[in-house]
């Protein structure tokens, strides 16, 4: 690793990099007493994000309109639980990406399988607060805060 020192002209490698899915990268932190401190910071890798996202693309959640909401809680409990079992341990908000996109493939399917619904994005959305209140452990992530914003 080239060490980068003040009045070295040479342009230093990359100081990021990827590590089991997850990407360090180095912050300046802010001491109490004064003065500052380099560190690396851990976050879950842009890699890794997209391999979950084309994995949640890959399951076509908004075309399984023959199973109810409970089929596809269960269907994906178990990936999401891996998820935040993984990536959580770390740092929990760079899952929100994530399930962001999860609610949005969701809120697709109800506009799908509803027809009452119309192309309502709104309703769709009510709705799937309301269930997110009424049942907040269907999905294992609604039991860590991760409800629909």
């Amino acid at each position: 690793m080239y060490c980068k020192k003040e009045g070295r002209s040479l342009k230093g490698l990359p100081v990021q990099f990827d590590f089991l899915g997850f990407s360090f990268r180095p912050i300046m932190t802010k001491l109490r007493k004064g003065g500052f401190f380099l560190q690396y910071d851990c976050k879950m890798s842009r890699k890794s994000k997209k391999r979950i996202l084309k994995d949640l693309r890959g399951m076509n959640i908004h075309n399984k309109t023959q199973s109810n909401l409970q089929d596809l809680a269960f269907m994906l409990n178990l990936k999401i639980r891996g998820w935040i079992n993984y990536y959580g341990k770390i740092k929990r908000n760079s899952l929100k990406p994530v399930f962001y996109y999860l609610h949005h493939r969701i809120i697709k399917w109800i506009l799908n399988k509803y027809k009452r619904f119309k192309r309502s994005r709104v309703l769709a959305v009510k709705w799937l607060r309301r269930i997110t209140e009424d049942y907040p452990n269907m999905f294992y992530h609604w039991a860590f805060c991760y409800q629909l914003t």
